[in-house]
């Protein structure tokens, strides 16, 4: 490969490495926890293999940011884990988060890739979404296996190719509508695994958490991740289609925190985030207007929950400050004596 440390990383490639960085070592030390409680042998293969991939794009990022002559963020580390503490969380909940860790790393490696020129940096976030795939892959198979996976419902299989020929096709806010679609199918399914996965997250931090303040923020954000939850639900047997489990029963009665509250707000954060993306994918999947509605109001909600978890981090002085602009007024009004 060509060295490439003569030429400066954009603010793409910046911004790419440095989030990339922070949630890698926060996922480092919650594979850390599941791992010491996981009996299952084939499920603790698959936190291993996640648990190898973080922490070998936590190197390279390492000597990327070394090559550069940058500061690493601060990250997560060891004093944000609490290995003492009992599990949080079933051995099939485990399953269920490295799937949609995976999944959302997949989502966010791709969209930092297109972001990025730099050779090296391309085949860095390249070679993290081939790692992602075939961990996504793995679990799926495990969870297939294990009859623990609710996949989206079977519909009529089509004969022939047809034409949109009404503006009903759009939808109405009253009166008969037509029947829901595939592709409005698939984003109510993944939005419902999003919901429920940060819901279980809420009740375990929210269970575990000593500062009333972050308590009070996540009870508020599993109450709306349940409102959420509840909508996509009826929307689905409006149409006579099944609904998945919900994974509440898989988060255990232990109210020790087993990880730091910097660390419970950051991953609520970043599960508020994936929502917010996930509900933005699916507005411009849904054809139907109330359903897109419905996306828009969701995701209305969760920006807002979002913006007041940044504000209580800041307030707490948990937010690391991600790599800004040159701030041109302030270096103009605060010269340099050069002589």
């Amino acid at each position: 490969m060509q060295d490439f440390r003569g030429a400066t990383l954009t603010s793409g490639e910046i911004g790419s490495l440095w989030t990339t960085y922070i949630g890698e070592t926060m996922f480092s030390i919650v594979y850390q926890h599941f791992m010491q409680h996981c009996d299952d042998p084939e499920i603790k293969q698959l936190l291993d293999m996640g648990s190898r991939v973080t922490d070998q794009l936590i190197k390279q990022i390492r000597e990327i940011y070394k090559d550069d002559r940058m500061k690493l963020p601060v990250g997560f580390g060891e004093q944000d884990i609490n290995l003492e503490a009992p599990r949080m969380f079933s051995d099939k909940f485990y399953m269920f988060y490295l799937k949609e860790a995976a999944r959302s790393a997949i989502h966010n490696y791709s969209a930092c890739l297109v972001g990025c020129h730099r050779e090296d940096i391309r085949e860095f976030f390249s070679s993290a979404i081939k790692e992602y795939l075939e961990v996504f892959n793995k679990v799926m198979d495990l969870m297939l296996s294990k009859g623990i996976v609710i996949r989206t419902p079977s519909i009529p299989i089509p004969k022939e190719g047809t034409t949109v020929h009404n503006q009903s096709f759009l939808g109405s806010w009253i009166g008969p509508k037509r029947p829901i679609s595939s592709e409005e199918i698939k984003a109510i399914y993944v939005n419902l695994d999003t919901n429920m996965l940060g819901k279980s997250l809420m009740i375990a931090f929210s269970q575990s958490c000593r500062n009333e303040k972050i308590k009070n923020y996540l009870v508020k954000g599993r109450k709306i991740s349940h409102k959420h939850i509840e909508i996509f639900i009826n929307l689905l047997t409006d149409e006579d289609l099944p609904a998945p489990q919900l994974w509440d029963p898989e988060v255990t009665e232990s109210n020790i925190p087993p990880f730091s509250d910097k660390l419970m707000m950051y991953h609520t954060g970043l599960a508020a985030g994936a929502g917010i993306e996930n509900y933005g994918m699916a507005i411009s999947k849904s054809a139907r207007k109330d359903i897109a509605a419905d996306f828009v109001r969701l995701a209305i909600e969760s920006a807002q929950f979002a913006q007041d978890g940044a504000q209580l981090s800041i307030n707490l002085g948990f937010l690391e400050q991600i790599p800004l602009a040159a701030n041109r007024d302030h270096l103009a009004s605060h010269p340099q004596n050069q002589y």
